[in-house]
């Protein structure tokens, strides 16, 4: 019997789902969704019906209170666009050229392809893995060329359209209720990620939302005073980071920057890999940059101050270093007391280095410095996604 025999089949493909991949899929949207990337869903016939029903359902169904929303874009929607590219510049074309104006470092891009052969598909891949765009496919009968050219590969063992189609829509709604199932878990993220994408507002207001209210009374004027040079901090930053600059230099031109405008004397600013180990870092005494070796900078992170931000992955302020506990003395220091400030760099929901500056006196910190620092670590941490980050 068909009916029978369909069903059997079915079951058999679904037992050889690769459970792990598909966790680790799950995982890539969640951080997207938590660092703000967009995802690109693109497939044709019943798959093009498959990436906008994922698009759909994970645009809208995902929504909670106090957590971002999807950045979810369906690249077989927009009829008009669609068929313009294929009357004018070929079917092939259809999704690479919307890709092409809209795509960043770090996106998700998901293909759809039952043969895993489409040309459209396979082309709007080339162009996601030019931009490094994390790679995604659902595919079936031997995967095709899709599934050896994505960074996840979703196969469906069965060489029958229809079933392979079945299990990419169950796939689909499959990862959108455990995507759903983690902000009823989860705690809602720290607001940090949504600086850089919200209206200008004073360094107070900013630092409130990540650390709480203030416990002094705060000179509003002031800060309006400071509000044009802490911008024009920000653009020069970001300004350095698209220069094509060696990472060494890089951070060396952000510390020194960053010295002057906070008014530290001293500072470092240390990157580290997926294994928390370090990788490159700048240094600075007195306002002057100094030569350091990979120990002096492995050093600055194993204790004290900055090994308690990556941690805790959170930002410190302290008004005197030899009343707390977080600072780790060194034997010159001889007694002195210090402030100092300390915030990690973090990019795809990981801790990618920390940036501390120092002042040779007590008190001379506030929090809205604090929160100008958390700002410059956030423009680093995202204008300089491709330099500071090591695969």
């Amino acid at each position: 019997m068909k009916v029978r025999h369909y069903v059997e089949t079915i079951q058999e493909s679904i037992s050889q789902l690769p459970i792990d991949l598909i966790e680790e899929v799950i995982d890539t949207l969640h951080d997207a969704r938590l660092t703000g990337k967009q995802v690109f869903i693109m497939g044709n016939g019943g798959s093009a019906s498959t990436a906008s029903h994922f698009v759909c359902d994970l645009a809208k169904n995902t929504r909670k209170e106090g957590w971002p929303h999807f950045k979810a874009i369906g690249l077989a929607d927009n009829i008009a666009i669609f068929s313009a590219y294929a009357n004018d510049e070929g079917y092939d074309n259809v999704f690479a050229q919307q890709l092409a104006s809209l795509i960043c470092t770090g996106d998700i891009v998901i293909g759809i392809s039952a043969s895993g052969n489409s040309p459209n598909v396979l082309k709007a891949m080339d162009i996601a893995k030019q931009h490094r765009a994390k790679t995604i496919g659902f595919t079936g009968f031997d995967g095709g060329k899709l599934g050896k050219m994505v960074d996840l590969n979703i196969h469906i063992p069965n060489s029958n359209y229809g079933q392979v189609e079945d299990i990419h829509l169950m796939l689909e709604h499959m990862t959108v209720d455990a995507l759903k199932e983690r902000v009823r878990t989860d705690a809602p993220p720290q607001k940090a990620a949504e600086i850089l994408h919200a209206e200008p507002m004073l360094a107070e207001e900013t630092i409130s939302q990540l650390f709480g209210k203030p416990t002094v009374v705060f000179d509003e004027r002031a800060a309006l005073k400071d509000a044009k040079g802490s911008l024009d901090l920000l653009y020069n930053i970001s300004r350095e980071l698209a220069e094509k600059l060696d990472l060494h230099t890089l951070l060396e031109q952000i510390l020194i920057m960053t010295l002057q405008n906070i008014g530290a004397a001293s500072g470092s600013i240390v990157v580290l890999d997926s294994d928390g180990k370090v990788i490159e870092g700048a240094l600075a005494y007195d306002g002057e940059l100094q030569t350091h070796n990979a120990q002096q900078m492995a050093d600055i992170i194993q204790e004290g101050l900055a090994g308690w931000v990556i941690e805790h992955r959170q930002g410190a302020l302290i008004s005197s270093t030899s009343d707390d506990p977080r600072w780790l003395p060194r034997s010159w220091e001889k007694g002195r007391s210090r402030s100092a400030l300390s915030v990690p760099l973090l990019s795809q929901n990981r801790v990618v280095g920390v940036l501390t500056m120092v002042h040779p006196e007590t008190g001379k910190f506030t929090r809205e410095d604090l929160a100008l620092l958390t700002a410059i670590a956030l423009a680093v941490s995202v204008s300089g996604e491709e330099k500071l980050i090591r695969k």
